[in-house]
C-alpha cells in the first residue's frame, strides 16, 4: 500500500485525521521508520510521512495496521474533539529535553484533555476562572507582583499562606494531574488543549511538597500571562518564576518577614517561613533577592552556603513537609459520573476512542490513591 489511495469511507466522520496519526506516534515516542517497522512494513516511511502531512489518505487496511502498531483504537484517528492536537505547551528548559520527550508529554496532555472533555458531557466541572493578563518581555518584577496579587484577589485568597495550591487551581477550572514520564528532564508543564487549561506535575522531578507547590504556581503564571508568548524563552520562564514567588508570598508579607541577615537567627527564620508559607528556602531567598531584602552578593553567598551543605538537592524540613499536594478534580468528577450518571470510566474511555492502557495510567496519576481517614 505504499502509494495507494483509500477507497471511499462509509462516512466523512470516519476519515482519519492526519494530526491524530502523528499524535499517536508522538505518544509512543516513535519515529516514522519505527512505526513502519511495527506494521511489518505494510507501508513505507515516505507513505507515512505523506499520510501525516495530509497529502495521502490511507486505506482502511493501513489505518488498522497503524492502530495496531501504535496500540490505539482505529477510531482514535478520526475522533473529532474541540481539543488541539498540537497545543502551545510551556516546558521549562528546552535545551535539556529532547523534542521527542516534549512531544510525548504533550500527547499525554492531549489525551487527558480529551477525557476531561468527555467527562464534562456527564458532570459539571468548575468553570474556568483564570484571569488573563498578557505581559511583554519587558514586564518588570513589580508588574508581575501586581498580577499575582490580582489573581489572589480574584480568587479570594487574601494575603496569607495558601493552604493547598493544587486545590485552588482545580476550584477555578484548571485540570491537574501528576505524571510519571520516566525521565527527570521534563519538569511540570502547562497547556491549553481546548477551552480548559491543564497543569501537569511530574513525579520524576517534583516529588517534593514545596517544590511541587512552586511548580503549580509557576504553571499558573504561564496560563495567566503567556497565552500568546513564545514558550521556553528565558524571559517567559523568569516571569513565571517571579509570578510563582509573588503568588505564594505576597510582597507586603515578604518584606515584613524575610530576614535581611543570614546569621543563625536568619536561617532559623527561613526554616520557619518554609513551614508556614509552603515555600522552599531557595524560593524564599530568591524572593528576598527580587525584593532587595538581600543584596546580590548576600544572595550568592547564601546559595554557596546551601550548596556546601547539600541543601540545593534536599533542604532541611523537606521530609517533614510530607507528600506533594494531590489533585482531586478528575477523581471526584469520575466518581460523580459513575454514581449519578451511571457512566463508568471504561465507558467514557471507550466512547471517546482513547487508548485504554494509557488512560488507566493517566487517570491513576490524576487521583490521590492514599487511603481516606473518616473522622
Amino acid at each position: 500500500m505504499t502509494g495507494q489511495m483509500s477507497k471511499a469511507y462509509d462516512h466523512p466522520a470516519s476519515l482519519p485525521i492526519p494530526a491524530r496519526i502523528r499524535l499517536a506516534r508522538e505518544l509512543r515516542g516513535l519515529t516514522q521508520r519505527q512505526v513502519v517497522a511495527g506494521t511489518g512494513n505494510a507501508l513505507s516511511a515516505p507513505a507515512l510521512s505523506q499520510i501525516e502531512s495530509g497529502r495521502l489518505r490511507p486505506s482502511e487496511a493501513a489505518v488498522v495496521n497503524l492502530a495496531s502498531a501504535l496500540d490505539v483504537p482505529p477510531e482514535f484517528f478520526s475522533a473529532q474533539w474541540p481539543v488541539d492536537s498540537e497545543p502551545v505547551t510551556y516546558f521549562r528548559d528546552l535545551r535539556s529535553t529532547s523534542i521527542r520527550e516534549r512531544r510525548r508529554a504533550r500527547a499525554q496532555a492531549v489525551l487527558l484533555g480529551e477525557f476531561v472533555t468527555a467527562l464534562e458531557q456527564h458532570v459539571r466541572i468548575p468553570e474556568v476562572d483564570v484571569p488573563e493578563r498578557p505581559v511583554g518581555s519587558d514586564a518588570t518584577a513589580a508588574e508581575i507582583d501586581d498580577i499575582a496579587m490580582l489573581v489572589r484577589r480574584a480568587w479570594n485568597l487574601g494575603d496569607g499562606p495558601i493552604g493547598h495550591v493544587v486545590r485552588e487551581l482545580e476550584r477555578h477550572g484548571i485540570a491537574v494531574a501528576r505524571l510519571t514520564l520516566g525521565t527527570v528532564k521534563v519538569d511540570a508543564f502547562s497547556t491549553r488543549t481546548g477551552v480548559r487549561p491543564l497543569v501537569l506535575l511530574t513525579d520524576d522531578k517534583s516529588d517534593n511538597y514545596v517544590r511541587s507547590r512552586f511548580d503549580a504556581s509557576h504553571e499558573l503564571g504561564h496560563l495567566v500571562m503567556h497565552e500568546a508568548a513564545e514558550p521556553g524563552t528565558k524571559q517567559v520562564e523568569s516571569q513565571a518564576q517571579n509570578f510563582a514567588a509573588s503568588f505564594l508570598l505576597p510582597e507586603a508579607s515578604a518584606l515584613e518577614e524575610l530576614p535581611s541577615r543570614l546569621d543563625a537567627t536568619g536561617w532559623s527564620r527561613l526554616a520557619e517561613m518554609k513551614r508556614v508559607w509552603g515555600l522552599s528556602m531557595s524560593a524564599l531567598l530568591y524572593r528576598a533577592r527580587t525584593l532587595r531584602v538581600l543584596s546580590p552578593e548576600a544572595y550568592q553567598a547564601a546559595m554557596r552556603y546551601m550548596s556546601a551543605r547539600g541543601w540545593r538537592k534536599q533542604e532541611p524540613g523537606d521530609r517533614e513537609m510530607g507528600a506533594p499536594e494531590a489533585p482531586m478534580l478528575v477523581e471526584r468528577s469520575m466518581r460523580r459520573a459513575e454514581i449519578e450518571a451511571d457512566v463508568s470510566v471504561e465507558d467514557l474511555v471507550r466512547t471517546a476512542h482513547l487508548p485504554i492502557d494509557d488512560m488507566h495510567d493517566l487517570l491513576a496519576a490524576a487521583v490521590d490513591d492514599r487511603p481516606i481517614v473518616e473522622l
